[in-house]
């Protein structure tokens, strides 16, 4: 799911906000200085769709390992039922895992960001 930016509103003293805007209407809004403004709504965009296709690369790769490594210790059963259930308990628990993990890396790439652009994220009470 990919975000939309745009530059909104100058602030105070040099900076202005920067939105970002979901599919779903999450929106999320930045303080950022006017120099960096344009790089960083431009990067920001680009990594969030970097991040969303390497997570959704991530998740289902972990399936698969989690499947296959559960057969190579599941292969001599005789119960099929018994195959079934544990390759799927390992393929839900390697997912879960390499989520977690992911989700971690993103947010201190995320963060980075924030950083290199000097920038603020903004939480208005409603």
């Amino acid at each position: 799911m990919a975000i939309t930016t745009a530059i909104t509103k100058p602030l105070d003293s040099g900076y202005v906000q920067v939105d970002s805007t979901s599919k779903n209407g999450y929106k999320r809004f930045y303080k950022v200085p006017q120099k960096n403004a344009g790089k960083f709504a431009d990067e920001l965009r680009k990594q969030d769709k970097t991040l969303n296709i390497f997570s959704n690369i991530t998740f289902f790769t972990a399936i698969f390992a989690g499947v296959l490594g559960a057969t190579h210790f599941t292969k001599n059963m005789e119960s099929r039922m018994k195959q079934f259930l544990i390759q799927t308990a390992s393929a839900v628990g390697v997912a879960v895992l390499s989520s977690f993990v992911f989700n971690k890396y993103a947010e201190a790439e995320e963060h980075n960001l924030l950083l290199k652009h000097k920038a603020k994220e903004i939480f208005y009470r409603a």
